[in-house]
């Protein structure tokens, strides 16, 4: 698929938690009438009194569930929904993703959990006096949001049955491949580590108006605790395939980059 030809197709999203996805969305309210877009505030959004029940609009069930005519008129498909979404949906999508690498993601992760955790059930307590080591560790933590979760994302299948994008699975060295064979099938793949790349290329593909540097969610610096190397080596060791994974997806933007660069 050509970028420009791109833009005539609906959008599907991968946005895997802690790459920088929520700066995409958010820019793409200028771009978008607000019922084009998914999740829609008014229409998708939910709330446990002031706060927003994050299970409801993520709920595969939910977005497979809603009307044909509502499809037809979303534009733009984002969230943290595994790959195979794009395909239960219908395909015919133009797909995007962003994917960063497994351990700085995790402690970026981390760090927001300390700050504040939109994922948990409203009765469960917050973290902010854990360590990050502890937060680490934690069930609700771990297996669903950091255990090789890229690999994951794009591994699950529809034989899975996939409620959510915290579904816990068992990620192998055939769920690896998996993963990689669907990522090549993305049509824009970026690395937060190269940012103003990703989304020079999205305004390229799209015309969108992204302003550059313009993070949203990121911990704030007088919150960034510091992190130990035996935490960074444990983190590395329990997340080995999706450290492949990761170093998959840099030699693809590498080989599409150059593959771009050779056009021009």
């Amino acid at each position: 698929m050509t970028e420009r030809a791109a833009a005539a197709s609906p959008i599907f999203f991968v946005h895997v938690m802690k790459t920088g996805g929520t700066t995409v969305f958010r820019n793409l309210r200028a771009n978008y009438e607000l019922d084009q877009l998914y999740p829609c505030r008014s229409l998708d959004i939910q709330f446990e009194g002031p706060k927003v029940d994050v299970q409801h609009h993520l709920s595969v069930p939910y977005l497979l569930g809603l009307s044909p005519e509502r499809h037809a008129r979303i534009r733009v498909y984002t969230g943290h929904f595994p790959f195979v979404v794009s395909d239960l949906l219908g395909g015919g999508f133009t797909t995007v993703t962003l994917l960063r690498d497994p351990v700085e993601r995790t402690i970026s992760l981390l760090r927001q959990f300390r700050r504040k955790a939109p994922w948990l059930d409203p009765g469960q307590p917050m973290m902010a006096s854990h360590t990050l080591e502890e937060v680490y560790e934690q069930a609700i933590v771990f297996e669903p949001l950091i255990h090789d979760h890229q690999t994951k994302i794009f591994s699950m299948t529809a034989a899975d049955g996939p409620e959510s994008y915290m579904d816990v699975i068992e990620v192998d060295t055939a769920r690896l491949e998996i993963a990689k064979r669907n990522l090549e099938r993305v049509d824009i793949v970026g690395l937060t580590e190269r940012y103003d790349l990703f989304l020079g290329q999205l305004r390229t593909s799209f015309g969108w108006d992204v302003e550059p540097d313009a993070r949203a969610n990121a911990t704030p610096a007088s919150e960034i605790q510091p992190v130990t190397d035996e935490l960074r080596d444990r983190i590395a060791a329990d997340n080995a395939l999706d450290l492949e994974f990761y170093e998959f997806a840099r030699q693809l933007v590498d080989a599409r980059q150059s593959e771009r660069s050779d056009r021009l």
